[in-house]
């Protein structure tokens, strides 16, 4: 996977000339203490910084107009060009690692591709720094480098913090939820009414039915209809069954198979944006299986989505905009686009609410239109899992983590840093965006698309599909009661036999962080450990389904029952 980091053919003649330019300069001066000023100032050829390999994560925000998206690619320029450029600069990287950021153990928290812009992105790397003299014991920051990476990067990349963290972590596996916001001009809403039925649409009915819509989204579902990196998925899920069947008695060769596929899936997903030249052309992978009614589900198609919602923005740059701010674990290629593009099909009317639901909730194969690029921004990352070392900024799991004391806790953005990063934000990634929504010259290709689309869906028999989403909710209801039994049954085994089994509901960890808007971590598992005591103890009754729970710890408090639940681990842990 990180050998795709590497440049390829065409790109080797630049990297040459610009590290023999960079190479001339350091020669004509101090030699290599020169390259490396920003470890110390003070430092001269006699007595220059002893620089060691050490993890850093480095936060940034960039406008990804004009670049090819943020990962390196053959012959265009692209943010990661311009960033490990920096950092060669700045002498935190030699020479040799140029080549291939594998070799730094390089990871970004997400990625995105042509034209979407990120008000705040983190990276991590294995950089040259003087760890001695130069990182801040109590944060972390290692002192000079942020300000010479910003030297040496164009105004529209920035940096807003490096700090020195754990070796083990990276910017991509650690990363528990990534934030986006998207954009939209309230005229392209209305400009997106076709059909008969386009006049009778009331602007304020539509707004309205467009935030109800992208309320659908929260929660765990399959999103096979948003996304257009289906087709590789399901070569994928082929070759796995294929591999494991054909041999199994070499299992180490079929496992190796397994996890570069895996990998290579991995590399698909969170790439969010790509250019909308070849949307809403005849030839778009979206309908690639227009013959077909149904489509095999896949587990890579299931995302968590902890937060969606939708709002008008009076002002956004001197024009009506709508916002959507969406929060989810991991996303599809183009997953957040389609799920805007199907809000507004049903604000609307160019898609029914059956459809919508259909959509979303069973195999049924609809067309979803995907929105627009020029409005997606990358807002954050939340960091966790069991070696939770870093936060973005400090919140509900950061003050559990630093409880332990064998491992060190960074923060990686202050409040000065965030008032950088939100000025950066609003000042140049916002303007930007409202710029770019110019589709004037793009509005009749847009509704063509959109025409092409809705006419896909008139074969959908919308009596049929209400049939299914009865049936599915019935199957939902049935398993539901099923589950919720052999919930109560481990309940009634643990008090009576002390057998212990599953005494909540699946999933329940995902609606705690959607009804609280927490990322998952140490707070959520606080939580569940403190829920778990009081339906032991007989606070909550045996059967108590989910939404009983959830009013308990409503009335209780999520907070004070988190502390309960710390004070138990503490105890078991002693």
């Amino acid at each position: 996977m990180l050998t795709r980091l590497a440049l390829r053919h065409g790109r080797p003649a630049l990297r040459s000339s610009f590290c023999r330019n960079l190479s001339a300069a350091s020669t004509a001066g101090d030699g290599a203490a020169t390259e490396r000023r920003w470890a110390d100032p003070s430092a001269d050829s006699n007595s220059p910084a002893k620089l060691v390999k050490r993890k850093v994560a480095i936060v940034g925000g960039y406008m990804g107009t004009g670049y090819h998206g943020l990962q390196m690619n053959d012959d265009v320029e692209t943010i990661e060009d311009e960033l490990r450029r920096a950092i060669l600069q700045a002498g935190a990287m030699r020479e040799s690692n140029f080549e291939d950021l594998g070799k730094i153990d390089w990871s970004r928290s997400s990625r995105t591709d042509k034209g979407v812009h990120a008000g705040c992105i983190v990276f991590s790397g294995k950089l040259l720094i003087d760890e001695k003299n130069k990182v801040d014991p109590t944060s972390g920051r290692v002192n000079g480098l942020t300000e010479a990476l910003n030297a040496a990067l164009p105004e529209n990349i920035r940096v807003f913090s490096c700090t020195r963290v754990n070796k083990r972590f990276s910017a991509r596996k650690n990363c528990v939820l990534r934030e986006y916001e998207y954009f939209m001009p309230l005229s392209f809403l209305e400009d997106s009414l076709i059909g008969s039925e386009a006049e009778d649409v009331d602007t304020d009915e539509a707004v309205a039915e467009f935030c109800r819509a992208l309320r659908r989204y929260q929660g765990v579902h399959d999103f096979h209809n948003f996304t257009r990196s289906r087709s590789y998925f399901y070569k994928m899920h082929a070759n796995r069954k294929k591999y494991n069947h054909q041999n199994r008695r070499n299992e180490s060769e079929v496992e190796a198979h397994t996890d570069d596929a895996i990998e290579e899936a991995e590399d698909i997903d969170e790439k969010e944006g790509e250019s909308a030249v070849d949307d809403y052309s005849a030839e778009s992978s979206q309908f690639e299986d227009e013959e077909e009614l149904t489509r095999k589900l896949l587990p890579r198609h299931r995302r968590s989505i902890y937060s969606c919602s939708g709002s008008l923005v009076p002002d956004f740059c001197g024009k009506p905009y709508l916002r959507v701010h969406i929060v989810g674990q991991a996303f599809l290629l183009n997953q957040i686009r389609c799920m805007v593009g199907g809000a507004l099909a049903v604000a609307t009317k160019g898609m029914s609410r059956v459809e919508f639901d259909a959509a979303l909730l069973t195999n049924r194969i609809v067309r979803v239109p995907i929105a627009p690029a020029e409005g997606l921004v990358l807002l954050g990352s939340s960091f966790g899992g069991k070696l939770h070392t870093v936060s973005l900024y400090e919140d509900p799991n950061t003050a559990l983590a630093q409880e332990r004391k064998d491992l060190v806790h960074r923060i990686l953005l202050n409040h000065r840093e965030d008032e950088e990063m939100t000025r950066f934000r609003e000042e140049v990634i916002y303007t930007e965006v409202a710029r770019s929504w110019d589709m004037e010259e793009k509005m009749d290709r847009w509704r063509a698309y959109l025409e092409r689309c809705y006419e896909a869906n008139e074969r959908l028999d919308e009596d049929e599909l209400s049939a299914v989403l009865y049936e599915l909710d019935q199957s939902k209801l049935a398993t539901k009661n099923k589950n919720q039994s052999y919930v109560e049954q481990n309940r009634v085994q643990l008090t009576e036999k002390g057998r212990q089994g599953a005494l909540l509901p699946k999933q329940f960890t995902t609606k705690l962080c959607v009804r609280y808007s927490v990322a998952p971590g140490i707070f959520t598992s606080d939580l569940r450990r403190a829920v778990t005591r009081h339906l032991k103890a007989g606070k909550i009754p045996l059967d108590a389904d989910e939404d009983q729970i959830m009013a308990y710890i409503d009335r209780y408090g999520p907070q004070d029952l988190a502390k309960e639940g710390r004070k138990l681990r503490l105890s078991i842990r002693t």
